[in-house]
């Protein structure tokens, strides 16, 4: 078997890189084993241009969604399903201070297109504060289980995936080609998650951080909106919602905790005066790097060989824009910017 990539993992980053190259007319394959639970498989699929804490615009949003929006209709469109959810965000803001602070940044030319710019209230009697709320526009959600779910079934027909563990011993690499099995490849390409540590060709500086999310129904509540409170609430369709999520350093597995789930109930009792029920609680770990931006490029001796990580809990938004950059930089040989290099400092 011959193709232009190996990719290996099928998270938001390996499907995101995947579809690109069906775009561009390239052929892959995937090797993924299909892990039941994955940081990607239980994401909120949140996407956001604004870092929540500073009211700032996140790293080069401007330059993203003008890929973003046509990428993810352009998939769902392939995948036949609707799986962007573009109904903002609504920020609450508890005090005077961040109402403020909200209406200074609201004020500046390069953000006002992202916040609104006055003050809102909620119309929802289940919801304890109906008032001062920011609106974040261009946010909203992506469906990242159907797309994981969908496109693996797409390429399993194809027979583009080979369901297995990825055996580092097994790669063999010239400088033509990659072989892995009975599979000639010109490039390959590692889209491993945090699970990058258990690579023996790089030695990338990736932090585990650990996020839990709670699945819950609730009839009476009737939220058509996310809302920003402590934590993201996230309505899902059929009376279901989704909390989260946690950001936790200390502990890299995929293991809930009591303490989580605690929390999220604190803080729905606390915004919400309708009843609720949890369904369903999981944790995935995320890859995420100290400077917060991702890391793509190629390794320093195999100029076929290379990798997309570090992104974090913005990886709906970076993997389209980041697929697209290594890309180009592979077939047009334009240039990584240095902020984003695997070498840099």
């Amino acid at each position: 078997m011959k193709v232009d990539f190996i990719i290996v993992g099928q998270g938001i980053a390996g499907t995101s890189f995947a579809f690109e190259l069906l775009r561009q007319n390239k052929s892959f394959i995937i090797i993924d084993s299909n892990e039941r639970i994955t940081a990607s498989k239980v994401a909120l699929g949140i996407y956001n241009p604004l870092v929540l804490k500073w009211f700032s615009k996140v790293w080069r949003i401007d330059e993203q969604l003008k890929y973003f929006y046509p990428f993810y209709n352009s998939l769902g469109k392939f995948l036949n399903k609707k799986i962007i959810y573009d109904i903002g965000i609504y920020k609450y803001l508890s005090n005077s201070l961040q109402q403020n602070n909200w209406m200074v940044k609201s004020a500046h030319l390069n953000k006002e297109k992202y916040m609104s710019n006055n003050l809102l209230n909620i119309t929802n009697s289940n919801i304890n504060s109906l008032n001062y709320y920011g609106l974040i526009n261009f946010a909203g959600r992506i469906d990242i289980s159907s797309i994981i779910h969908l496109f693996r079934s797409y390429c399993l027909k194809k027979k583009y995936l080979l369901q297995d563990s990825f055996s580092y011993k097994s790669l063999v690499i010239k400088s033509d080609c990659i072989k892995y099995q009975n599979i000639n490849s010109r490039n390959i390409i590692f889209c491993e998650g945090y699970r990058v540590y258990q690579n023996p060709f790089f030695n990338l500086n990736i932090i585990p951080t650990k996020g839990e999310v709670v699945i819950f129904n609730s009839k009476k509540l009737k939220l058509d909106k996310i809302i920003h409170s402590g934590a993201l609430i996230v309505p899902l369709g059929n009376d279901q919602y989704a909390i989260g999520s946690t950001y936790n350093l200390n502990d890299s597995t995929n293991h809930i905790t009591r303490d989580a789930k605690d929390h999220f109930y604190s803080i729905l009792k606390s915004s919400f005066n309708c009843t609720f029920e949890f369904i369903n609680h999981y944790a995935g770990v995320r890859p995420a790097t100290i400077d917060r931006k991702p890391i793509i490029g190629s390794h320093f001796k195999y100029k076929n060989m290379f990798v997309l990580n570090g992104l974090g809990s913005r990886g709906v938004m970076y993997a389209p824009y980041l697929s697209k950059v290594l890309i180009n930089s592979i077939y047009s040989s334009s240039k990584i910017d240095d902020e984003l290099q695997i070498y840099r400092n």
